[in-house]
C-alpha cells in the first residue's frame, strides 16, 4: 500500500514538475535538490521499510529519471534562448546550486544501478558525462571563490556553497559502486580528500557569515540550506565507507562531527521554527514552499544511512545506542519529511496556486 502512495506521489511530481515548461515558469537551479532527496530515501530508506511490494520499483526509476530528463530539457532551452548564464551562473553564491545537478545524476545512477544492475555501462555513460559536469562545476566554483573573497562577499554566504562537497563525494559513491579495483580506492582518497578539503573552506565562510549574524536574522536571515553543513559531512562519510579509502577511526571522527553539526543544526531550526510561528501566521511560518526544502529531506536521508552503515564495532556502547536510535526512527522521521515536502510542492504548484498568487498580485 506505502509503495503505491509513495508510486502516485511521485507520478503526480512528475506531471507537476512538467507542468511549469509549458507555461514558461523559470525552473530554479536547485531544483535537482528534488532529485537528491526522492533517490536517497528509495535507496536508504525504503529498503527498511518491510511492505508486500504493490508497485513495480522500476516506475519508481522512471519517473525519477523522467523527472532528470525534464530538468535537462528546461535548462537547454534556457540555454538555447540564451539565458542559461545570465540565470544559473552569474551569482557568485547561487552559482552552487548547480552542484545540486551533478549530485542529483549521481544519485540517479545509485537508484537505476540498484533496479537494473545488468544497465551498468549505460549507467556508466551517463556517471561519466557527469564527471564532464562536475569538471565545469569545480572551475565555476573556484571562480565563486576568487569573487567572494575578493569582493568580501561574506554577507549572503549560506549552506549552498557546501554542494562543491556534496558533489564531489557523490562521484566517489557512483564510481566506487558500479566498479571494484584496487586502483579506484587511491584516486577515492585524494577524491575525498579534496571534497573535504572544500568542506572547511566553505565551514571558513560560513563562520566568517555567522559573525555578521544578528539575533533578529533568525526570522529570515537564516536559510533551509544550512542543513548541507550537516550533511556534506555525512555523504563523505558514505563515500569512505563505501571506497575504503579511510580507516575505521577516521569515519568515525566524520561520524561525529556530522552528528554533533546535526543536532546542532537542527536544533537553531527548531528555534527558528518557533520565532517564526510567534512573529507570523501558520500558512507564513510553515505552510510555503520552497525548492530549498529538498536539501533537508537529503541531508537527514545521508545522515541516516551514514550511521546505518558506520561499523562501531570496537566503539564505546554509547555509539551503538545511538546508531540503534537513529536507525529505528530515522525511518519514520524520513517518511513524515517527504510527505511533507511533497505536499507543499503541490499547494505551491497546482493551478489553483498559480491563480491565486496571481489575484493578489493585482489586488
Amino acid at each position: 500500500m506505502y509503495r503505491l502512495l509513495f508510486g502516485l506521489f511521485l507520478f503526480l511530481l512528475l506531471l507537476i514538475v512538467k507542468s511549469p515548461l509549458f507555461r514558461g515558469t523559470r525552473i530554479d537551479a536547485s531544483y535537482g535538490a528534488m532529485l537528491m532527496a526522492i533517490g536517497i530515501f528509495f535507496i536508504g530508506v525504503f529498503p527498511q521499510i518491510d511492505l508486500a511490494l504493490t508497485l513495480p520499483s522500476y516506475i519508481i526509476d522512471m519517473s525519477l529519471f523522467s523527472i532528470w530528463l525534464f530538468l535537462i530539457f528546461t535548462f537547454m532551452k534556457a540555454a538555447l534562448k540564451g539565458v542559461f548564464r545570465r540565470r544559473y551562473l552569474t551569482h557568485p553564491v547561487q552559482s552552487f546550486a548547480v552542484g545540486t545537478w551533478v549530485a542529483g545524476t549521481s544519485v540517479l545512477c545509485l537508484v537505476l544501478y540498484h533496479q537494473f544492475p545488468s544497465l551498468q555501462p549505460v549507467i556508466f555513460t551517463i556517471a561519466l558525462l557527469n564527471t564532464g559536469l562536475w569538471l565545469f562545476y569545480l572551475v565555476l566554483c573556484l571562480k565563486s571563490y576568487r569573487v567572494i573573497f575578493s569582493a568580501g562577499y561574506y554577507t549572503r554566504i549560506h549552506g549552498i556553497v557546501f554542494l562543491s562537497t556534496v558533489s564531489t563525494q557523490s562521484l566517489v559513491l557512483v564510481f566506487n559502486t558500479l566498479f571494484q579495483i584496487p586502483l579506484l580506492q587511491s584516486f577515492s582518497r585524494w577524491i575525498i580528500a579534496g571534497g573535504l578539503f572544500l568542506y572547511f573552506l566553505n565551514l571558513i565562510l560560513v563562520i566568517i557569515r555567522f559573525q555578521h549574524f544578528r539575533r533578529g536574522d533568525i526570522l529570515n536571515g537564516w536559510k533551509n540550506t544550512n542543513c548541507i553543513i550537516h550533511g556534506a559531512m555525512s555523504i563523505s562519510g558514505m563515500a569512505a565507507i563505501v571506497s575504503g579509502a579511510f580507516t575505521r577511526e577516521v569515519i568515525m571522527v566524520m561520524w561525529i562531527w556530522a552528528a554533533l553539526l546535526f543536532f546542532i543544526i537542527e536544533a537553531i531550526e527548531l528555534w527558528r521554527l518557533a520565532a517564526r510561528l510567534q512573529a507570523y501566521s501558520l500558512h507564513e511560518a510553515i505552510g510555503r514552499y520552497h525548492v530549498s526544502q529538498w536539501a533537508r529531506n537529503f541531508t537527514f536521508g545521508t545522515f541516516y544511512m551514514f550511521t546505518m552503515h558506520i561499523d562501531f564495532t570496537d566503539a564505546p556502547p554509547f555509539f551503538a545506542a545511538m546508531q540503534q536510535i537513529i536507525v529505528q526512527s530515522g525511518v519514520s522521521v524520513l517518511i513524515l519529511l517527504l510527505v511533507v515536502e511533497c505536499i507543499l510542492f503541490f499547494k505551491d504548484s497546482l493551478p489553483w496556486a498559480e491563480s491565486r498568487n496571481h489575484i493578489k498580485q493585482r489586488a
